[in-house]
């Protein structure tokens, strides 16, 4: 049988798969807990030129996972999602390999459309790793054929990145198509450069067989759109805080690109002292990152990211933990551990997810890919949620894939398939979490269940890494639907979005027409106050920092309360303006709203068996007006259907000060 998730690395039995860690201690930003300490230089300082010098293994000898060839590793894959796998490399067998049209390339320059080129691209790549991951599984060469088919395509392509990124190169970044004269390192550049160099590993005995031109191909082109530039480059702007020199925050990108120009470098570059130099550029490229990284350990980006951003730190981390043999380990620090425990805190039932930003409000998460952090960290909780997001994917017959076709990330998760569904399993539905440094709370009525309410809510700055302005903004759930909810991005295009990044879209107040900004970091929520205890959570902030003089804002305190005994949430807002002014406070629903009683709106729940919210206000002091808001984004389609719902409760007249109260029942 398979061992642990970490222990599959080159059967080297680390210090976090035999249980060395101390178990996670929960949310350590609850009151009375301190803070954790972000550590600085920390990949630096545990992967030094003394330690690589001593422990790096070379990359004839580097051995992490079970190749192809090794077959009692992949019998032992669950056979629900062998049989997923197989099926998926069957279907595409044989089959066509679409171009790249030039004139689709040059979408995203004329008319800022992305998502053709994506189609095409992405495709291809997923495409490809189905057939890897087929031929893995089954290990009869029925696949190989294709799989030669398709390194050879993704070879021959002009460009490994996308349009949309074409400005990391130096010379012709506005032409709309790539100088291929400069390749460049994007997010998936490097991806692909980790893909062909993952297949070069798993597969490289059998593609010798077939022809020896195909792994050297693989090697040839790795080193000239990956290796060489992201040595012998310091300018990308992914790289470094310094950028053409200014500072700049970094983002997903430095992990993500890392981890997978980390990859590369560990299986393919043949030089021994260029290799060990890498390392150390990437280990101070990754030490940027964290310091960037949000003080409380939480993903800025939101829950959307954190499979690309903490989750591609974790990566890193095991990568090198295992190419030195175990000499090092960063997911002993706690920082680091509650880095990964945050998905599990934002977590609100099945598929959705407190979302802000960027992020979607509903996504799928690998439960492979949870069980294997829990278990290199020794957290018993996470182990518990991948298992159960495993388990629940495996019995249907759901495959482990990946939309982008990320390789690297996926066969592993076969690979502790088996184990994953075989262990403990329970859902992350947590009580309390919070998140000082963001403004982030989110409270239900009670641990371990979705039935009552559930509430979350965010001060995060506007101007921040896929940031909207939404600093204040809240979400509602009721026994495990929506209520009141952040509807997400549109469709990434060029003029990128109509209105959902805008505060009047969102769970926040326009004063006079005027919403919040994001011109400077200084837009966000002040003045947090946050508690919890057994009968109620709490959180209050000042609202009128994020947003601009225009406003007239003096003061507004906005109090966002869950009231476990009596099962309702109860919203205050009380403010102060320079000058009379129309006040209006926006709720988004995809519930469909009605007018009930004079002072209250009532929202029937989308799903006929969950029970309604009926809203409670001063209908003295306001109005209500209800906005039917037809959907045509394809993005916001496809989690909300083409309806969504605003309502809006405006002040019966321009006033200069208030203290409402709203109930939500």
């Amino acid at each position: 049988m398979l061992a642990g998730a970490a222990a599959l690395f080159g059967g080297v039995h680390l210090p976090f798969a035999m249980g060395a860690l101390p178990k996670e201690a929960g949310n350590a930003g609850l009151p009375g807990i301190n803070p954790l300490e972000k550590p600085r230089n920390l990949f630096s300082s545990t992967f030094t030129p003394e330690v690589l010098s001593k422990s790096l293994i070379s990359a004839s000898n580097w051995h992490p996972y079970p190749k192809a060839s090794e077959r009692d590793a992949w019998q032992e894959v669950h056979k629900e999602v062998a049989d997923k796998a197989v099926a998926r490399a069957e279907k595409v067998n044989g089959t066509a390999w679409e171009a790249l049209p030039a004139t689709v390339f040059l979408e995203y320059k004329q008319t800022g459309n992305r998502s053709h080129f994506e189609r095409y691209f992405f495709t291809r790549r997923t495409r490809l790793m189905d057939l890897v991951l087929g031929e893995c599984v089954e290990g009869k060469g029925r696949f190989l054929d294709e799989i030669v088919n398709g390194v050879w395509v993704e070879c021959e392509e002009t460009f490994w990145g996308l349009p949309a990124h074409l400005s990391l190169q130096r010379v012709h970044p506005s032409s709309g198509l790539p100088d291929i004269e400069e390749p460049i390192v994007d997010l998936f550049a490097a991806d692909t450069g980790a893909v062909m160099s993952w297949i070069h590993y798993l597969l490289g005995d059998q593609l010798n067989q077939f022809n020896p031109m195909i792994t050297q191909r693989i090697q040839f082109e790795v080193k000239r759109r990956i290796l060489e530039p992201a040595f012998e480059r310091d300018d990308f702007l992914w790289m470094f805080k310094e950028y053409k020199n200014e500072k700049h925050n970094l983002n997903n990108w430095t992990p993500w690109i890392d981890s997978n120009w980390l990859t590369a470098n560990l299986l393919l570059e043949p030089d021994a002292n260029r290799r060990k130099a890498v390392i150390l550029k990437i280990c101070r490229s990754v030490d940027q990152y964290l310091e960037d990284y949000s003080p409380d350990a939480c993903c800025q980006e939101g829950p959307g990211y954190w499979n690309v951003s903490p989750g591609s730190y974790f990566d890193c981390c095991t990568l090198l933990t295992s190419a030195t043999g175990g000499a090092g380990n960063p997911l002993i620090n706690p920082f680091v551990r509650k880095m990964f425990r945050y998905i599990a805190d934002v977590h609100i039932n099945g598929q959705w997810f407190v979302d802000y930003g960027d992020a979607p409000p509903k996504m799928e998460q690998s439960g492979e890919f949870i069980y294997r952090i829990g278990t290199a960290i020794n957290d018993s909780m996470l182990q518990a949620y991948g298992a159960f997001n495993a388990s629940a994917a495996a019995l249907p017959g759901e495959a482990v894939t990946d939309d982008q076709g990320h390789l690297g990330r996926v066969f592993p998760s076969l690979l502790v398939s088996a184990t994953a569904v075989g262990s403990e399993k329970k859902d992350a539905l947590i009580r309390d979490s919070w998140y000082p440094d963001l403004g982030l709370m989110t409270a239900r009525v009670k641990e371990e269940t979705v039935e009552g309410f559930y509430l979350a809510m965010q001060a995060a700055p506007n101007q921040r890494p896929h940031g909207h302005n939404d600093s204040g903004s809240f979400i509602v759930f009721r026994d495990g639907n929506p209520i009141f909810v952040d509807i997400g991005p549109e469709a990434y295009t060029a003029p990128r979005y109509k209105f959902s990044v805008q505060s009047a879209y969102h769970n926040l107040p326009t004063v006079g027409g005027v919403m919040q900004s994001n011109k400077d970091p200084k837009y966000r929520a002040s003045d947090l106050h946050y508690s919890t205890n057994d009968s109620s959570a709490s959180v209050s902030m000042n609202l009128a920092t994020a947003y601009p003089e225009e406003a007239g804002m003096i003061r507004w305190t906005r109090t966002l309360t869950l009231d476990r005994k009596a099962n309702h949430i109860h919203l205050n807002e009380d403010f102060q303006l320079g000058k009379k002014a129309a006040v209006q406070l926006s709720f988004m629903t995809p519930c469909v709203p009605a007018q009930g009683p004079a002072g209250r709106v009532l929202f029937a729940a989308a799903e006929t068996s969950a029970r309604g919210v009926s809203l409670d206000y001063n209908s003295a002091l306001l109005s209500v007006s209800i906005e039917k808001i037809d959907l045509t984004d394809e993005w916001l389609v496809s989690r909300w259907g083409k309806t969504i719902y605003r309502v809006l409760l405006t002040s019966t007249t321009p006033t200069e000060k208030g203290n409402w109260g709203i109930e939500l029942a």
